[in-house]
C-alpha cells in the first residue's frame, strides 16, 4: 500500500505531457462559465487541456473542453488559483491548474470573453422546451425579472444600497414599482420570471402581477438554500437571457449574463443607490459583451457607465428572441 501511495504522489508530481486546468464544483453555474475565459487564455497561452467537473452537465455542454473529476492524484501539486493578475499568468505554463478565478488580465481576456460564452450550450430539449413556453405569448412585448434570493440578503426594507453588502437582495417594492409603470405604458405586457431561495419570499410579485416561469423542475437540491431553486437554473439562465429588457439583480453574475453575456444584448434595469419606496431611483445598463468585473463596478458606482436616473418612458420593450438557442443547442 504504501509503494502505492507513493507510486501515486510520484505520477502526481511529474509534469505530464499536456498539463491540465481545471474548474470544480466550487459555487453556482454562472460562476463556472464566468471561470471560462481564463482558462481558455490559459490553453490559449500554454496548450494547456481543459477538464471540467460540474454538476450541470446534466444541461450543458462546452466546446472544447473535457468532462472529468478532479480526484487527489489531480489535486497532488496543483496551483489552486483564485486570483490571477498579469504577473501570476505569467507563471502557469507546464503546472496543473485548479481555476476558480472569476478574472484575469484584461488583455488576455477581453479579446475572448464572448468567444468563449458562444462554446457554451444547452441541452437540445431544454432549449426546444423554452421555446415552447415564450410561443404562448408570442407577439407580446415581455420583460424578464431576476429576484436572486438565497444568498443574496436585503439590507433594510426602505432603502437600497447595492455597497451595503457583497451580495445585495433587491426589494419586492422596487420590481412592483418598475413593473407598474412599465405596465402603464404597455398595456399588452408580459412577464417572465427567473427566480431562486424560498418561493414565499416573492410570492407577492406572482399575487400582484401576471408572470409566466418555466416548468422545468431543478434536480439540484444538494446545493443548499444559498443556490436553490424552483427551476432549473441552466435552462432559466438560458430563458431569461432571451428578454431584451431584464429587471436585474445588481452584481448578480446570473443577471450578467443573461443581460450581457447569452443571447443578443438586453437592456438591464436595476435600482440606482439610495432608491426608496417614494423614489424607486431607476437605471439602465447597456454592458452587452463586458465581462463581470465591469458590470458589478458599474452596479456599485466605481464606474460611471451609465448609471444616471433612467426614464422609463424611454424604454422600448419588444418580444422574446429565441432565434439565437438554435445555435445554442447541444444533442446528448
Amino acid at each position: 500500500m504504501k509503494r502505492f501511495l507513493e507510486h501515486l504522489i510520484a505520477r502526481a508530481l511529474t509534469p505530464v505531457l499536456t498539463p491540465r486546468v481545471f474548474i470544480d464544483d466550487y459555487n453556482g453555474i454562472t460562476a463556472h462559465l464566468e471561470t471560462l475565459a481564463l482558462v481558455f487564455a490559459i490553453r490559449k497561452a500554454y496548450g494547456h487541456e481543459i477538464v471540467l467537473d460540474w454538476r450541470e452537465f446534466d444541461a450543458l455542454r462546452v466546446e472544447e473542453t473535457t468532462i472529468g473529476k478532479v480526484r487527489i492524484p489531480a489535486k497532488i501539486g496543483a496551483i489552486r488559483l483564485h486570483q490571477c493578475d498579469e504577473e501570476t499568468f505569467q507563471t502557469l505554463d507546464n503546472k496543473n491548474i485548479i481555476c476558480r478565478s472569476e478574472d484575469g488580465p484584461p488583455g488576455v481576456l477581453d479579446p475572448i470573453y464572448m468567444e468563449v460564452a458562444r462554446k457554451v450550450k444547452i441541452r437540445s430539449d431544454l432549449a426546444d422546451q423554452i421555446i415552447k413556453t415564450f410561443d404562448l405569448i408570442s407577439g407580446f412585448p415581455v420583460v424578464g425579472l431576476h429576484v436572486r434570493r438565497g444568498d443574496f440578503a436585503l439590507e433594510g426594507e426602505n432603502n437600497f444600497d447595492p455597497t451595503a453588502t457583497m451580495y445585495p437582495a433587491v426589494p419586492l417594492w422596487w420590481y412592483e414599482k418598475v413593473m407598474g409603470a412599465l405596465l402603464k405604458k404597455h398595456k399588452d405586457l408580459k412577464f417572465f420570471m427567473s427566480a431562486n431561495g424560498d418561493p414565499s419570499s416573492y410570492g407577492g410579485l406572482r399575487r400582484n402581477f401576471d408572470i409566466m416561469t418555466l416548468e422545468i423542475p431543478s434536480p439540484y437540491d444538494w446545493k443548499g438554500p444559498g443556490h436553490w431553486s424552483e427551476v432549473h437554473p441552466v435552462a432559466d439562465l438560458f430563458a431569461l437571457a432571451c428578454c431584451s429588457v431584464i429587471l436585474a439583480t445588481p452584481v448578480s453574475n446570473f443577471s450578467h449574463w443573461a443581460a450581457n453575456v447569452l443571447g443578443r444584448p438586453s437592456v438591464a434595469l436595476i435600482p440606482l443607490k439610495g432608491a426608496s419606496r417614494e423614489q424607486p431611483l431607476t437605471t439602465a445598463l447597456s454592458l452587452y459583451g463586458k465581462r463581470l468585473c465591469t458590470w458589478r463596478k458599474v452596479c456599485r458606482g466605481e464606474l460611471n457607465e451609465g448609471t444616471s436616473r433612467f426614464d422609463l418612458d424611454q424604454l422600448l420593450c419588444a418580444p422574446v428572441q429565441t432565434d439565437w438557442l438554435q445555435d445554442a443547442k447541444a444533442s446528448f
